[in-house]
């Protein structure tokens, strides 16, 4: 009897030990709320996102724990649903803040929520949190309807395991994206940054070590919605058979673009630029452009002003080849050539010195359509890139035959929408929409992996300039990957959300352009409540349900 009753006791023990409440916490927090390190405070919110076939499910929980926990794992479970990912979002540090903003985000301590690291295990430290990013594929083969998933958080502390579960849910509407996405998005990629994913950072851009890791960057920018790249790779210069001119050998720059053709969901590039700004010129004055020639059967290169007279003999040999490629290779329908970046204003030598070169790129390469992203639309341009600022709402129509992007880089601050680490999350998602109502058919930004600017881009956003948090880039270094950020997600979810706008116009453009303008009230003015942009979306993906 006695051992009995010792027996029922342990056994007592042992299930009140096991039903002791977890001492881990899980709240659903908006995606599009940053959760800074200095939050102490969170109110569980749990929303089903609807979502269309052929979108992500973005989540966000933030963990706590009344214990310290080592070894910290989430794990996620949706039955029905596709590949699912999960990451924790670290904190970044920036002190370079972007000016004017109304809503600009500040924290005592500088950090700010922006990379997913997926690798890692974290801890947690007691009273503190982390935060997790959960990202749910679903396919354009999924059915319609409500699907129930399930998070689960566990930890070790000093007692053993402890671990909890949350159920989430996604609800699909029976509307599915087109295969391919409307908006043209391109970042441009730095090759001498690629180096940064390899340990000893000593990678030879164009061995195949370095296309190794490139392609890593253009695998992530193809699952975030990038279907447009700047080829950074250029054509080889070699002397012909009898060493009296050049020809341009495009071995290497076939193989780039074949790994971007597979691997980065290329629809679209731009080749990169012919010229850039001279030493010491001032911003209004006239671009540099690269020449080469033969000279004792050697090739000659030189960097040399718009003024060189040389310069129209290299363009008419040099870009009737390059045309001729494209073409056989069935490339040119798909390209457009960068003339030298951010010609000024009309008038200026600037912009003079870009349409002049443009134009005899025009005559030795009809077929090439030329791209450059400028505060105004000049001459001989065929895609106008425009700043995002307070002439886009009075912008000219675009001419037939011809398209306007939009970019943002370094600016426009203010209240503008951008990319910044310190605005919030929705002005980077609204992007698109801003797309979607001045009829910009493209987006550009120049930062999507310029880690060199980073003393430790990993950890450290401020820039070694002036310019803003994040502007340099909003993907982050690992060792042999890439790691995603939240800011990066937003605008896959801005993407997306311009492809709906897109099959209301389709079916009824009052529509389209109403809901529209319920969430870009004008170019700096934006409807900033999240619920209400959650609740504009229903609607939109209820009214496409029905058609």
């Amino acid at each position: 009897m006695k051992h009995l009753c010792y027996f029922l006791g342990l056994l007592m023990f042992m299930l009140s030990a096991c039903h002791q409440p977890s001492p881990i916490s899980i709240y659903q927090v908006e995606p599009l709320i940053k959760v800074l390190s200095t939050d102490s405070v969170f109110i569980d919110q749990p929303d089903t996102m609807w979502v269309a076939r052929g979108e992500n499910a973005a989540f966000q929980f933030v963990v706590t724990s009344e214990q310290a926990l080592a070894n910290l794992q989430a794990t996620i479970r949706a039955k029905g649903l596709g590949n699912s990912k999960i990451g924790w979002v670290h904190q970044v540090y920036n002190t370079n803040v972007p000016k004017g903003a109304d809503d600009l985000i500040t924290t005592s301590d500088n950090y700010y929520p922006d990379p997913i690291v997926d690798d890692d295990t974290e801890c947690i430290e007691p009273g503190k949190s982390m935060t997790l990013w959960v990202d749910v594929d679903v396919p354009r083969t999924t059915e319609a309807g409500i699907y129930k998933c399930q998070l689960t958080v566990q930890g070790e502390n000093e007692s053993g395991i402890s671990e909890i579960r949350k159920n989430f849910f996604v609800k699909v509407c029976p509307v599915t994206l087109p295969e391919e996405q409307q908006l043209k998005v391109v970042n441009w990629y730095s090759r001498s940054d690629v180096k940064y994913l390899d340990e000893k950072k000593n990678v030879e851009i164009g061995s195949e070590r370095y296309l190794q890791l490139l392609q890593l960057i253009a695998e992530t920018g193809a699952s975030y919605g990038q279907n447009c790249w700047l080829i950074q790779e250029k054509p080889e210069l070699k002397l012909n058979a009898d060493s009296t001119d050049f020809v341009l050998d495009f071995i290497y720059f076939d193989k780039a673009m074949e790994m971007f053709v597979k691997h980065g969901n290329l629809k679209f590039f731009c080749n990169s630029h012919l010229g850039g700004r001279g030493d010491g010129k001032e911003w209004n004055q006239g671009h540099y452009f690269n020449l080469a020639y033969v000279k004792d059967k050697k090739i000659v290169q030189e960097y040399v002003p718009h003024t060189d007279v040389r310069l129209k003999t290299f363009i008419g040999k040099y870009y009737s080849q390059l045309e001729s490629h494209f073409r056989e290779k069935k490339w040119l329908d798909m390209c457009a050539q960068h003339i030298a970046d951010e010609p000024d204003k009309m008038g200026t030598e600037s912009q003079q010195s870009w349409s002049r070169i443009a134009a005899w790129v025009k005559e030795a390469a009809p077929g090439l359509k030329t791209i450059d992203a400028s505060s105004e639309i000049v001459d001989n341009q065929d895609i106008s890139v425009v700043l995002l600022g307070e002439n886009i709402s009075s912008m000219p129509a675009v001419p037939e035959g011809s398209e306007r992007w939009m970019y943002t880089c370094t600016g426009p601050q203010g209240n503008y929408a951008n990319r910044f680490v310190q605005l919030p999350l929705i002005k980077t998602r609204i992007l698109h929409w801003i797309n979607f109502k001045y009829n910009e058919c493209g987006y550009l930004h120049w930062g999507f992996n310029y880690w060199q600017f980073s003393k430790d881009p990993l950890h450290d956003v401020t820039p070694s300039t002036n310019w803003p948090g994040g502007d340099c880039y909003i993907i982050y270094p690992g060792k042999e990957k890439v790691y995603p950020s939240i800011r990066l997600c937003a605008m896959r979810e801005g993407i997306r959300d311009y492809d709906l706008l897109c099959m209301v116009q389709q079916v009824d453009p009052q529509k389209a352009n109403a809901w529209c303008n319920s969430i870009v009230l004008g170019p700096d003015d934006y409807n900033m409540d999240i619920k209400h942009f959650y609740q504009v979306r229903r609607e939109i993906l209820t009214f496409l349900s029905k058609q």
